[in-house]
């Protein structure tokens, strides 16, 4: 039986309607589509543009599961037949392909990371539900790499993925320094969650870059491609690109590491009130602590949190396969009285890095948005 929140034991008139508290309360935008549209219409116009955020009763705890992870795409999802499917590497030490068979066979790691689209929770948006957090397991790149004899005179690369529009485009590209692959320990990434990748996530194989924005994560692997300088197809030089302010004048800069970010997720009733709920996380460093707001920011109190290397004790992580994954959080809202609030959460790093409360003024453009997400939330 569900708790009301009464005292069954009290008397009340027989003419008095026992009052019935929601198990949850809607966490609603203050800006962006997700404001100016509602919550029927804003899921819809996201569909039509390929943007499928995470269901609200997903979004708690250190895993997402596969079924109602976000999506976000630019073109269909091709059908791939594993026995055939061949990933080719070029421009390497020595041009080759691996067979599906192959790439199960080589050693592999795990990795738990956020992936979030680069231009999630922004202020055409509003809502901030473009991401999800998984197990996932591949092989290294510089595995794959080694296998043909190693990178060779490649410094950059181009990942290529089998999704054409035919006679239209190519395949979705996206490209990345040596570098910054080998720094956020990517994957070729087999498994999502102990579970072969589901059709949507990028069977038979996908790029996994923690600690990048996922439009770096790219589905339908077919090649992987070495360059000596670096890779600017459309997505890198123009699509997912801000403008910064240097030396005085606006610089094109492309979206890379997912900065220090973090946001209440739900708002569920508890015996003392309402519970928060969220997450903290990138930046690169572990999270110091989260401040929670139910005041518009007039005052902050603290979370308590759980560690990602906490997760999973029965089958943990190896060392370093947790750095990019969000730290969840909670705080126990105690009896607030009916009415509007506005709330808000934000992470501090043990580096003593502190979330912006607004955004640099010297970026502009839709990406990379760190700034502290704000929710209004109506308690009955």
């Amino acid at each position: 039986m569900a708790d009301t929140g009464v005292n069954e034991g009290a008397l009340v008139p027989t003419s008095a309607a026992l009052p019935s508290l929601p198990y949850e309360l809607p966490l609603r935008p203050v800006e962006g589509m997700a404001r100016w549209l509602g919550r029927v219409l804003q899921p819809l116009a996201f569909r039509m543009i390929s943007m499928i955020e995470q269901r609200t009763d997903t979004m708690s705890g250190p895993l997402t599961p596969v079924d109602g992870y976000f999506r976000r795409d630019r073109h269909r999802h091709p059908e791939v037949d594993a026995a055939t499917w061949r990933l080719r590497i070029t421009g390497t030490a020595a041009d080759g392909a691996l067979t599906f068979d192959q790439l199960r066979d080589l050693p592999r790691e795990e990795r738990l990371c956020v992936m979030e689209c680069a231009g999630n929770g922004n202020h055409v948006m509003g809502s901030a539900g473009l991401l999800g957090q998984a197990r996932w397991s591949g092989p290294t790149l510089r595995t794959v790499l080694e296998s043909g004899g190693g990178p060779g005179p490649a410094t950059h690369f181009a990942f290529h993925g089998l999704d054409p529009i035919p006679l239209v485009r190519r395949g979705y590209h996206y490209g990345l320094s040596l570098d910054e692959l080998d720094r956020a320990g990517a994957i070729v990434a087999v498994t999502m969650n102990g579970q072969p990748l589901p059709r949507p996530r990028g069977f038979p194989a996908r790029l996994v870059v923690p600690g990048i924005y996922s439009m770096s994560h790219v589905k339908w692997l077919g090649h992987i491609e070495g360059k000596t300088a670096p890779h600017m197809g459309i997505h890198n030089r123009w699509v997912f690109t801000n403008h910064e302010l240097q030396d005085g004048a606006w610089v094109r800069v492309q979206a890379r590491w997912i900065g220090l970010k973090s946001m209440v997720t739900r708002c569920q009733r508890s015996a003392a009130g309402w519970t928060l709920t969220g997450w903290a996380w990138g930046g690169g460093t572990p999270i110091a602590a989260i401040e929670v707001t139910v005041d518009g920011g007039r005052t902050w109190e603290p979370a308590e949190f759980t560690p990602p290397q906490a997760y999973f004790p029965e089958d943990p992580l190896a060392a370093g396969a947790h750095t990019h994954a969000w730290t969840v959080w909670t705080w126990q809202w105690k009896a607030p009285a009916p009415g509007d609030y506005e709330i808000a959460c934000r992470a501090r790093d043990v580096d003593g890095r502190v979330q912006d409360l607004e955004q640099d003024p010297k970026v502009r453009g839709h990406f990379n948005q760190t700034r502290v997400k704000w929710r209004r939330v109506r308690v009955p």
